[in-house]
């Protein structure tokens, strides 16, 4: 499953969660559930994107990305120096001998490109690692929110046509994570053995 469908059905999850922890002690408490819950709506999307801790995670990842590339450029001008001397060798080698260069240069380019793979590989997944906190914490927050405000069902505005301003709690929520989770950690834990 792709980090990001992972994360979709996580928030999915976390949502049905969330109103299923706020509308459970509503419905314990009263005899007859309440037939008309009050509803409340966040923009998560925006609130991911906005938080401080996003902003964090995303310039992390990009200064990480920007060092990197200049690393990989420097070692691709390398290369192709290296290809210009294998071309110029080219009337001077033997057949064998330059055969046997031809293929030790072409493991040198399939080795760079597999660290470039596994490289922005790891890159997405530390991407992933640090909007994936900020997303249980917001989503955390939210659930805290609708129960402090009475709310029975929270929806989800990206899943929404028209939403009234009353019903929105966003800036709220956005506050209250930047206030909780001003910053996480881009590294995944070392996998256990």
């Amino acid at each position: 499953m792709s980090p990001k469908r992972f994360c979709m059905c996580l928030t999915a999850l976390a949502l049905m969660m969330a109103v299923f922890l706020t509308a459970a002690p509503a419905a314990a408490q009263d005899e007859e559930p309440d037939r008309n819950p009050r509803l409340g709506v966040v923009d998560l999307q925006r609130i991911m994107r906005d938080s401080t801790a996003a902003e964090k995670v995303r310039g992390e990842i990009e200064a990480q990305q920007t060092a990197y590339r200049e690393q990989i450029s420097a070692r691709e001008n390398e290369l192709r120096e290296q290809q210009a001397e294998l071309e110029r060798q080219r009337t001077i080698l033997s057949a064998e001998a330059f055969a046997a260069r031809e293929v030790e240069f072409s493991q040198k380019v399939e080795a760079l490109q597999r660290e470039v793979a596994e490289r922005n590989r790891q890159l997405e997944e530390s991407l992933a690692y640090g909007m994936q906190q900020i997303q249980v914490a917001a989503l955390k927050i939210i659930a805290r929110l609708a129960d402090e405000m009475s709310l029975g069902l929270v929806l989800d505005k990206s899943q929404l046509l028209l939403v009234t301003k009353g019903l929105e709690f966003s800036d709220r929520a956005l506050e209250a994570l930047n206030a909780e989770l001003p910053s996480v950690s881009t590294t995944p834990p070392a996998p256990q053995e």
